[in-house]
């Protein structure tokens, strides 16, 4: 999998980069909001996000590429700028918040509901006893990305149904 290639090489630069330039805060530069996604605090950290997006990636792997891939670039950059604080973020999981709320734009009702009360549960659990950790934009990066894939499933449909 080369994302998660590319993540652990990010972590193993960090021991020999000061790759925390690369976190994104209150007055840094605008491609911190780029490059946010790629650095992890520590081992633990790049392991969670990896296990949970390589979950996400064997579920979607098969859907409209095209459209996710600029989704998780710019949505991500788009809920750091919205979410920005003192505080610097870090990680991928605003990236995989993205690929939640593309994937439950297309579930069934019953299950959507169920989904969304778990993630609203981790959020508010993160949010709550996971100090220094941005939750906004998880939250901005899931709400982005779940709006943006309605209206792009929409459209589609449309287009379909013109045919």
């Amino acid at each position: 999998m080369p994302v998660i290639l590319i993540l652990s090489v990010f972590w193993l630069l960090s021991f020999f980069l000061p790759v925390e330039q690369l976190a994104v805060c209150t007055g840094s530069p605008w491609w911190t909001f780029f490059t946010y996604s790629f650095v992890h605090v520590c081992f633990l950290h790049l392991a969670v996000n990896s296990i949970v997006f390589w979950t996400y990636y064997r579920i979607i792997r098969k859907s409209e590429i095209i459209f996710i891939i600029p989704l998780c670039i710019a949505v991500p950059a788009l809920s750091a700028l919205m979410a920005c604080s003192d505080v610097p973020t870090c990680g991928f999981s605003a990236v995989i918040s993205t690929l939640m709320g593309y994937y439950m734009s297309g579930c069934s009702r019953t299950f959507f509901f169920k989904s969304l009360s778990l993630v609203i549960f981790s959020y508010v659990f993160t949010g709550i006893f996971a100090e220094g950790v941005n939750t906004l934009i998880h939250v901005y990066s899931f709400t982005g990305s779940f709006v943006l894939s309605l209206i792009y499933r929409m459209v589609m449909q449309c287009f379909r149904n013109r045919r």
